[in-house]
Order: structure tokens, then sequence, then C-alpha cells
């Protein structure tokens, strides 16, 4: 199993669920097209993280979920996060 720090930014495209464990798990597409399934502590994703959300997420590299092909489904690699950051837009009044 590799174990690589990494940050990738990239768009929600899965509703974050919370699992077991207090784990949330959600999806991001970075810039390249490359599909990460993410997972993070409840308390590090606030509610700005959702489905069309820009994200920047920080954490451990791990094993990849195959994708099955004949389901036209991609492979996704899984970061363990230990950061979620959303990009906040500011708007001038």
């Amino acid at each position: 199993m590799k174990s690589t720090i990494t940050t990738i930014t990239g768009t929600v495209t899965t509703v974050p669920t919370l699992t077991t464990a207090r784990l949330v798990e959600f999806v991001v597409v970075d810039a390249r097209g490359a599909e990460f399934a993410v997972r993070a502590w409840s308390d590090v994703v606030t509610d700005a993280v959702r489905v069309g959300a820009t994200v920047t997420v920080s954490g451990t590299e791990g094993w990849v979920i195959p994708g099955r092909s004949w389901r036209r489904e991609p492979s996704r690699t899984i970061v363990q996060a230990y950061s979620v950051d959303t990009a906040a837009l500011l708007l001038a009044a």
C-alpha cells in the first residue's frame, strides 16, 4: 500500500455521506478528471462541502478502488483527509 501525502483541489460530485466511526465520504474530481474517494472525520467537513463545491483536500493517498469498465466507472484513489477546505466566494455589495 502506498501512503503518499497529497493535496488535491477539485469539485465535489457526490453528496457527503456520514458512515460508521464518524467518517464522512464523498468523491472529488480534479482538473485532470482524476477521481478521489475522500474519507475524513466529520469534524473537519463543514456544511459548505456539498455537490458542486470546490474543495482543497489534504491527506494521505491510499489504495485505488478499481472502476468497473462495463459500467464506464473510473478508478478512484482513496484519500484519508486531515483537512478539507472550501473555496469561499466574497461578493461586494
